[in-house]
């Protein structure tokens, strides 16, 4: 994330430029826009809107070619740090891109009418804030280049940006976002195949920006992270027609988000901490205002993020970004170690697992304030894909002149005290889809979900009152242990017989290990997928292809309260295992025994 300066302040001034040639602007994409008479290839041309639009910025404040080739820049830069969007089928997975909800406009305008003049020239500054909000989502993650010292002053910089933005904007305009610290999360949001750049951002946050961004990020972060999940936990529900609790939705949520829980877990670390001091110093405010975002943190799993942390903690970790290749000493390999993220990431799962072991009594008693009303609006019920998503419903609702738009992108994830508030910010939401071209059965689809809200508040609410419970085990979970041993049958005669791991919990490529039903099938890419999503504990190289430890059986053995047996890994892979599973891995040596 090394950089030129000049990416940083030279973006700066052009975003100024623009700003001061708004109008200009604004009336070169008005004539984009006027194109009803257009063939609909043009009107689905993403590519080539892109362009115009980038026409009409240049053209309309006279910009040399040296700013020209800054905003490509800066998109690159973004995508070079490790945030490029992976390709992902039914998901549109970039930034909020005016291009894009150009597309979008012109299919409402083919589905209803096309507007006049005026319609069009709405819709063209809600276009121009976008442009706007994209570029600075890119510029939130330059904060560090050349000279990280800086990075306190240049967000300030953004936020001076920001506000000009909003002050230069026509009534009647969405505020889409008001704080500059909230683009850096924003600007993290999408779907891509690398992982250690979102630790690495994080680390930076905390090592370089005053106290108070620090927090508000991670809030930001922790907020939206929430949300999403949540929503993922909503989409599965609906889908498959079952409860919240249900095991399959619960196994799948914990599998596949160890990216979304390390995250969490890093950024609850510090909403805690000054959930912590504003109780000592009587904040009322700040405590109730950390207590609701640590509220939206715990509830895409309240059980493992309050009652299950050992297994959090196996959950949460990512091997090949917190497990170090291994240093060669000589001709030989090393011991396997932690990366530098993965020290920094034990040692806040550390913090976590004390600091939610303190507050649990304070958090269940601020609970109740954040208890869904009916009739009014709980971020609990907020379903959406990705945080930029929100943005582009905001966006296309701005169609409508009559559009909400006291509510910003940080509404959403507030809750309100006040119950007329509260009422508009839930017809403000159920709003968004309600549009004129939008089937009614999908609007009924994408509605408020008050009973979901009110289950996910439950959830929350029962898991509490266990971690505040006396008893020495939390509710009575015990958690199992996972036995490596070498696979010698001397050796392993010398302690008592545990069962050994089934083989559903392990997935190979290598066709022999599979026909001998040591393992379950999976193909080479599918694997190595999976790995880089951080769905095993850990995953090795055979001589016939790859063989993993599947994280489900966090859930179903040791979560259960079963020991099992691994015998025969690698020291390689023993040696990652007892890394990735600190407190759950045992290298004494049961005996073997028929498989269970």
């Amino acid at each position: 994330m090394t950089g030129n300066l000049a990416l940083f302040q030279a973006p700066v001034e052009l975003l100024r430029l623009f700003l001061t040639h708004r109008e200009d602007i604004v009336e070169n994409l008005e004539a984009v826009l006027n194109a009803q008479r257009k063939p609909v290839r043009y009107l689905q041309d993403r590519s080539l809107l892109s362009r115009h639009f980038e026409d009409c910025f240049c053209a309309g404040a006279s910009v040399t070619a040296s700013q020209t080739r800054l905003r490509g820049q800066l998109e690159e830069a973004h995508w070079d740090a490790g945030f490029r969007p992976r390709q992902v089928q039914y998901l549109h997975n970039d930034l909020i891109h005016p291009a894009e909800m150009t597309i979008r406009g012109f299919h409402c305008w083919q589905q209803t009418r096309w507007p006049g003049r005026n319609g069009r020239m709405h819709y063209a500054h809600t276009l121009f804030n976008l442009y706007v909000i994209r570029c600075l989502q890119f510029l939130s993650m330059r904060l560090w280049d050349a000279d990280p010292s800086s990075a306190g002053v240049r967000l300030a910089e953004i936020q001076g940006v920001l506000d000009d933005l909003w002050r230069s904007s026509p009534a009647g305009q969405p505020v889409i976002v008001r704080d500059a610290r909230w683009l850096i999360p924003l600007a993290q949001s999408l779907i891509t195949d690398e992982l250690a750049p979102y630790f690495e951002v994080a680390r930076r946050v905390v090592g370089t920006l005053p106290e108070a961004d620090v927090l508000e990020i991670q809030k930001a972060h922790v907020r939206m992270l929430g949300g999403h999940l949540t929503s993922q936990i909503r989409y599965y529900c609906t889908k498959d027609g079952v409860a919240i609790d249900e095991h399959s939705v619960v196994l799948r949520t914990r599998t596949s988000n160890a990216l979304d829980f390390a995250l969490l877990v890093q950024g609850l670390v510090g909403l805690l901490k000054a959930y912590d001091c504003a109780l000592r110093s009587g904040d009322e405010r700040t405590r109730l205002d950390m207590a609701g975002a640590i509220c939206q943190g715990i509830s895409v799993d309240p059980e493992l993020f309050l009652n299950r942390v050992d297994l959090l903690s196996a959950y949460s970790m990512i091997e090949h970004v917190f497990i170090a290749e291994q240093a060669k000493q000589g001709a030989h390999e090393g011991p396997a170690a932690y990366s530098p993220l993965g020290r920094r990431h034990v040692k806040l799962l550390k913090e976590y697992g004390a600091l939610i072991d303190r507050l649990t009594s304070a958090l269940r008693k601020d609970l109740p304030r954040f208890r869904p009303v009916d009739g009014g609006y709980s971020p609990y019920g907020v379903i959406f894909g990705l945080p930029s998503h929100l943005i582009e419903h905001m966006a296309l609702k701005a169609l409508q002149h009559d559009a909400e738009t006291r509510f910003s992108l940080e509404d959403v994830f507030v809750d309100e005290v006040d119950g007329d508030t509260s009422a508009a910010k839930l017809a403000w939401v159920n709003g968004w889809r309600r549009l004129p071209h939008i089937d009614p059965e999908v609007q009924r689809l994408y509605d408020y979900p008050q009973q979901f809200a009110e289950d996910i508040y439950g959830r929350i609410e029962r898991e509490l009152g266990r971690r505040d419970s006396n008893t020495e085990t939390r509710g009575g979970s015990r958690t199992g242990r996972l036995y490596l041993v070498s696979g010698d049958p001397e050796t392993d005669l010398k302690t008592p017989a545990i069962p050994e791991l089934p083989s559903r919990y392990f997935g190979s490529s290598d066709k022999q290990i599979v026909a001998a039903k040591k393992a379950e099938p999976f193909d080479r890419a599918q694997l190595l997928r999976k790995r880089q999503e951080g769905h095993f504990l850990v995953i090795y190289e055979t001589l016939g292809g790859w063989i993993a430890l599947k994280k489900e059986l966090l859930t179903e053995v040791l979560g259960a309260g079963c020991d099992a047996r691994i015998a025969g890994l690698p020291r390689e892979a023993v040696e990652a295992l007892r890394l990735m599973c600190r407190s759950l891995c045992n290298t004494c040596a049961p005996p073997l025994i028929e498989k269970s």
